[in-house]
C-alpha cells in the first residue's frame, strides 16, 4: 500500500514514529507512488468525469472550495498529486488545505504529517517559492512541540520572499512572524511570579469573599517590563508587511490591537484610515476577484471597530458611530444580528422572553433599553452603546482567532469585557503544580479583578490560544453576577460625567376617569458641574422628555444663563395631563460647553385605570407652605404651595403635604367625615454616634420617637369636608419635624372614611439634609 494512503488509516501517532514516517515519505519524493497513474498514463477519473489535465482538477477544487465542499475539494487535491506528484502548485494547494483544516493538537497527527510531506516535497521542488515555507511554518504552529521551529521556518520564508522580491510573500510571512511575537507578548505582558511556594487557588477565590483582594496584594509580584521586547518586534514586523503591501488587512487588525494595548489612539485611527476611506464607500460583503487589493470584508469590520474603539476614546463620538456602523455593514448577517441582540446583556430570563418575542415586539425593546441605558438624550449620540460596539471592539482586538473562527465576543473573556468593560486589574498566573487544584493545573491562569465591586472572574488556559475559559466554578460565579448585574458601565464615568437631579413626581386624577395629572419637580446643582472650569457664566439647557417605555419625544426645551460661581439650584417645573398606561418622564439639564456640566432625571410612571367606587388616594405631594388667601381648596391650583424640588428638606424646616382622596361616600348633605393619622417612620439615620443617642432620648416622650423598633411620629385628625368635586376631597396639613436628625424618612397618610368603614394609605420617602459644620 502506498504510505500516504497507509497513514490515513492511522488514528494516533507517536512523534517518533511520525518523523519516521514523514522520513520515509520526503525519501520516495520524487519516485511515483505504485499504482499511482504516471504522468504519460492513463487520465484519472473523478466523480465518473474525465480530467484531461491536472490544471483542470485544480480548477474543480477551486469550485468545490467555493461551494464550501471541502472534503470533495481534498478528495479532487488528492488525485491531482497522484497524477502529478511533481506538480508544485497541487502540492501547494493540497498541503495549503490540509493544514488549514488541521485542528491544533496530537488528534490530527496524520493529517499533520501528509501536510508536512506535500509541502516538504513542493519547497525542493520550488525553492525560490516562499509560499511553500510559510505553510510549513504555520503546520508547525499547529504542531505542540514543535512550534519553537516555526519561528526559523517564517524567518527563512521572508530572506526566500525578500530575495524573489515578492512584495505579497513579504507582507504575508512578516504579518505571520509578528503574530508569533504579538502571541508571547500576551503571553507575557502581565505575569507576575509568586512571591512564596502559594499559589492561587480559583476554588477559594470564589468562596472566599476578600480571597482575590488580598492575594493580589501580598502574594505575587509582577515582572518588570514583561513582553516588551516581544511587543516591540511585532510591531515592527506588522509595519513591514503594511509598508510592502499597504492594504494588508490582518497586519493593520495586528498593529491596532497593539497601538489599543499603548493607548495610542490617534496612531490607531491613522493606520485605520487607509482602508477605511475606501472601504466605507462600498456596500459589498465580500470584494471581487478583480479587487485583489481590497480588504476581506471580516477583516475590515474589524478595522472599522478598532477605529470606532479609537474615536470613542477620544470622545469623537460622531466619528465613533459613524465607524461603528461601517462595521456592522461589513459582518455576515448572523454575525451582525448577533451583536444586536441585547440577550447578552439581559438575566437569563429577560433574554430568553426578548428571544420570544415578534420581531416588531422584540425591536422595540431592543429600541427602549437603549434609549433607557443613554446618559443623555440631549446628545447627539448614545454614549452607552457606543460603549458597548468598543467592548466588542475590544473582544474583536484581543481575542478573534480567524484561523480558528473564533468570535473574541463569544469567548469567555470576551464575554467579561462585554458585560462590565476592561478589568481594571488583570494578572497572568504561572501554572500550579498543585494536582489538588484540578482543572488549573499545569494551565496559566488569567485572573480578571473590578476592585469597585470587589468582583473577580478567574480564567485557565493559554491566554493567547484562545484557549482561556472560565476556571473551576467561575462559570457558575458569571451566571450568577448575570443575575445580579447583567451590564454595568462603570467606566463611563471617567469619560463622561452626569450628576442626578433630585426630582419629585405626584399624580392626580384628571377631569375624567381616564386621565392623570402629573405634576413633576425637579432641581439640578451648577455649583459642582462648573468646579473645575474657570468661567463667568454658564448657559444650561434644560430639556424634558416623556412618552412610552419605548420611545420619549422631546416636550420642552430652555435655555438659563446663570452667574458663576452658582450658589443656588436650577429649579424646573411642569405639570402633564396623561392617560392611563404605562410612560415615561426624563429631565435634563446640560450646558454643551462644559464636559461636566449634565445631570438627568429618570422617572417611570405607571398610571391605572381608576376603580370608579373604590377608595383611594393620590400621590403625597411635599412643598413648601404658601398662603392659600382664603380661597376654598379645591385642587392643587387651589393650595397654592410651591412643591419641593426632590423629597430634601432642609433641618428645622416646616413643610406641606398636599394630596387628594377619591370615592368617599358623602351624606344627604354633601359632606364626607374621614379620619387621617400621618405618620413619620426613622428609616435610615445619616449619620452616628452619641448626639443621635441624646436627641432620641430627649425626645422620646414628647413625640414617641424611640431608640429602638418602629422610630416614628404620629399625629391623627378627624375632619368633616364637603366634596370639592363629585369625586375627590383635598388635604393640606403642615409639619414640622423641629430637631430630628439627619436621614431618611417614610411618611405615611392613613384616611378612614367613617361612613363606609373603609381604609386606604399612602406612603412617600423624603430626607431631611445634614446642618451645615459650623
Amino acid at each position: 500500500m502506498h504510505p500516504v494512503r497507509a497513514i490515513r488509516s492511522v488514528g494516533w501517532l507517536p512523534l517518533v514514529l511520525i518523523a519516521a514516517v514523514s522520513a520515509s515519505a520526503a525519501a520516495d519524493d520524487r519516485t511515483p507512488a505504485p499504482g499511482a497513474p504516471a504522468l504519460s498514463g492513463p487520465v484519472p477519473i473523478v466523480d465518473g468525469t474525465r480530467a484531461d489535465s491536472t490544471d483542470v482538477l485544480l480548477s474543480r477544487a477551486r469550485a468545490e472550495l467555493a461551494r464550501g465542499d471541502t472534503a470533495a475539494a481534498l478528495e479532487t487535491l488528492e488525485a491531482a498529486t497522484d497524477h502529478a506528484p511533481r506538480h508544485t502548485e497541487a502540492l501547494y494547494q493540497r498541503g495549503r488545505l490540509l493544514t488549514r483544516t488541521t485542528a491544533l493538537g496530537f488528534n490530527d497527527a496524520p493529517r499533520q504529517v501528509l501536510a508536512w510531506r506535500l509541502l516538504n516535497r513542493g519547497a525542493e521542488l520550488a525553492p525560490r517559492d516562499a509560499r511553500f515555507v510559510l505553510e510549513l511554518a504555520r503546520l508547525r504552529l499547529r504542531t505542540p512541540l514543535l512550534r519553537a521551529d516555526a519561528e526559523r521556518l517564517l524567518r527563512k520564508a521572508l530572506a526566500v520572499a525578500r530575495a524573489t522580491a515578492d512584495s505579497t510573500m513579504v507582507a504575508e510571512t512578516a504579518s505571520e512572524l509578528a503574530g508569533v511575537f504579538e502571541r508571547r507578548y500576551r503571553t507575557t505582558r502581565r505575569r507576575h511570579v509568586y512571591i512564596a511556594n502559594i499559589f492561587f487557588d480559583p476554588y477559594a477565590a470564589r468562596n472566599r469573599v476578600h480571597y482575590v483582594r488580598e492575594f493580589l496584594e501580598h502574594q505575587i509580584r509582577p515582572i518588570e517590563q514583561a513582553g516588551g521586547a516581544d511587543r516591540a518586534e511585532a510591531d515592527r514586523l506588522y509595519r513591514l508587511a503594511l509598508s510592502v503591501v499597504p492594504s494588508h488587512a490582518a497586519s493593520a487588525v495586528g498593529l491596532l490591537g497593539l497601538l489599543y494595548d499603548g493607548e495610542r489612539f490617534p496612531e490607531m485611527r491613522a493606520v485605520a484610515a487607509p482602508f477605511l476611506t475606501r472601504g466605507y464607500a462600498t456596500t459589498r460583503s465580500e470584494p471581487r476577484a478583480a479587487d485583489a487589493d481590497v480588504p476581506p470584508a471580516a477583516a475590515l469590520a474589524s478595522i472599522a471597530f478598532a477605529d470606532g474603539l479609537a474615536a470613542v476614546r477620544l470622545r469623537a463620538l460622531s466619528d465613533a458611530k459613524g465607524a461603528f456602523d461601517a462595521g456592522m455593514t461589513r459582518l455576515p448577517p448572523a454575525e451582525r444580528q448577533e451583536l444586536l441582540d441585547i440577550g447578552r446583556l439581559l438575566r437569563r430570563g429577560d433574554s430568553v422572553r426578548v428571544a420570544g418575542l415578534p420581531a416588531a415586539a422584540r425591536e422595540v425593546t431592543v429600541r427602549a433599553f437603549w434609549e433607557n441605558a443613554d446618559p443623555l438624550l440631549s446628545t447627539p449620540e448614545n454614549e452607552a452603546q457606543l460603549e458597548y460596539f468598543a467592548r466588542v471592539a475590544i473582544s474583536m482586538l484581543r481575542y478573534d482567532d480567524p484561523e480558528q473562527g473564533v468570535r473574541g465576543w463569544r469567548t469567555d473573556r470576551g464575554l467579561i469585557v462585554i458585560r462590565y468593560g476592561e478589568p481594571p486589574v488583570e494578572v497572568l498566573l504561572p501554572p500550579a503544580n498543585d494536582i489538588s487544584l484540578r482543572d488549573v493545573t499545569g494551565r496559566v491562569i488569567t485572573v480578571f479583578y473590578y476592585p469597585a465591586l470587589e468582583l473577580p472572574f478567574v480564567f485557565a488556559g493559554a491566554p493567547a490560544m484562545n484557549a482561556a475559559a472560565f476556571a473551576g466554578d467561575f462559570r457558575d460565579v458569571a451566571d450568577q453576577r448575570r443575575h445580579d448585574e447583567p451590564f454595568r458601565l462603570d467606566n463611563m464615568a471617567s469619560e463622561i460625567r452626569v450628576d442626578s437631579m433630585s426630582v419629585q413626581v405626584a399624580r392626580f386624577r384628571g377631569r375624567t376617569d381616564r386621565e392623570y395629572h402629573v405634576l413633576t419637580a425637579a432641581a439640578a446643582r451648577p455649583a459642582a458641574y462648573y468646579q473645575q472650569v474657570e468661567l463667568d457664566r454658564g448657559v444650561l439647557a434644560i430639556r424634558a422628555f416623556r412618552g412610552s417605555p419605548d420611545r420619549l419625544r422631546l416636550v420642552d426645551s430652555q435655555q438659563l444663563s446663570i452667574a458663576l460661581p452658582a450658589t443656588r439650584a436650577v429649579e424646573y417645573q411642569r405639570l402633564d395631563t396623561l392617560p392611563a398606561g404605562d410612560h415615561r418622564v426624563r429631565i435634563e439639564v446640560v450646558d454643551p460647553a462644559v464636559h461636566s456640566a449634565s445631570a438627568r432625571a429618570n422617572v417611570p410612571l405607571s398610571l391605572p385605570p381608576p376603580r370608579d367606587s373604590g377608595l383611594a388616594l393620590s400621590d403625597i405631594l411635599l412643598g413648601t407652605p404658601v398662603s392659600a388667601n382664603g380661597r376654598h381648596l379645591g385642587t392643587l391650583i387651589d393650595a397654592g404651595i410651591r412643591p419641593l424640588f426632590g423629597t430634601r428638606i432642609a433641618p428645622r424646616d416646616t413643610f406641606a403635604l398636599y394630596l387628594e382622596a377619591y370615592g368617599l361616600h358623602p351624606d344627604n348633605e354633601g359632606a364626607v367625615q374621614i379620619e387621617v393619622a400621618i405618620r413619620v417612620t426613622l428609616l435610615e439615620i445619616s449619620r452616628g454616634g452619641a448626639a443621635i443617642e441624646r436627641w432620641l432620648g430627649n425626645v422620646a416622650d414628647a413625640v414617641g420617637l424611640t431608640p429602638e423598633g418602629d422610630q416614628q411620629l404620629a399625629m391623627r385628625f378627624t375632619r368633616t369636608e364637603r366634596l370639592a368635586r363629585p369625586d375627590r376631597v383635598p388635604l393640606l396639613t403642615t409639619i414640622g419635624m423641629g430637631t430630628a436628625p439627619s436621614g431618611r424618612y417614610r411618611l405615611d397618610v392613613l384616611l378612614r372614611d367613617l361612613r363606609g368603614e373603609r381604609r386606604v394609605q399612602v406612603s412617600r420617602e423624603f430626607t431631611i439634609a445634614a446642618a451645615p459644620e459650623k
